[in-house]
């Protein structure tokens, strides 16, 4: 069992053999031996293994940092940073719901084949957007919605009649455009609303705790 685990170290890198060294605790005896002895042979020390944990630590902040940040730039534009298991099933129910109306409803009604691959991604696109966006009951979202899956049903559309039958790959690229289409028109409608309100607000001049002069 030794020279199982001497042919195994011999294979790790010196980071994977220095991680390990810092959970010692956690080996078999054998495993522990053969791990001294890779060490020993590659020069490693235990200064090393110090160096080595400080530089995982170091990495473990920035990753930690980034994702901070990222989250908080996610959330700056109102969006949810993750589905709870109660809003997925929710969010899978919803959809279920449209696919079954849809197929519900008299075939005359039913889209053309060459509209019905971009009508579902840009349903699904709709979906998850309600469920993620954290403003949905927002009119500003319905309208940011209403536009951008207008322009994702038209984008897709035109692609699927170049390209009929999507690939996973593709179909994924079809939903990041529907979710950055939306992202562009929410932000642009905010904006204005912001302008626009935004002026209005400039001409309120608050006098008092209960006294405010338009």
């Amino acid at each position: 069992m030794l020279t199982d685990f001497a042919a195994e170290y011999s294979r790790r890198s010196d980071g994977e053999l220095l991680h390990l060294a810092s959970a010692r605790h956690s080996l078999l005896p054998e495993a522990a031996a053969a791990l001294d002895s890779e060490l020993r042979r590659r020069h490693l020390t235990e200064s090393d293994r110090i160096e080595h944990q400080k530089s995982v630590k170091r990495q473990e902040r920035r990753e930690s940092r980034r994702q901070t940040k990222l989250r908080r730039r996610w959330e700056g534009l109102g969006l949810k940073w993750q589905l709870n298991g109660r809003e997925i099933l929710e969010l899978l129910g919803v959809m279920a719901v449209i696919v079954v109306a849809y197929f519900a409803l008299p075939s005359s009604y039913h889209l053309s084949p060459d509209w019905q691959e971009a009508a579902v991604i840009v349903m699904l696109t709709s979906a998850g957007l309600a469920f993620i966006v954290r403003s949905w009951r927002n009119i500003v979202f319905w309208i940011s919605l209403g536009v951008s899956s207008t322009i994702h049903l038209i984008v897709v559309h035109a692609w699927t009649r170049q390209t009929p039958d999507l690939s996973r790959a593709e179909a994924k690229i079809a939903f990041f455009i529907g979710f950055v289409l939306f992202l562009v028109v929410y932000g642009a409608v905010r904006l204005l609303r912001r302008v626009f309100h935004g002026g209005e607000e400039g001409q309120t001049i608050h006098l008092g705790k209960d006294h405010v002069l338009e």
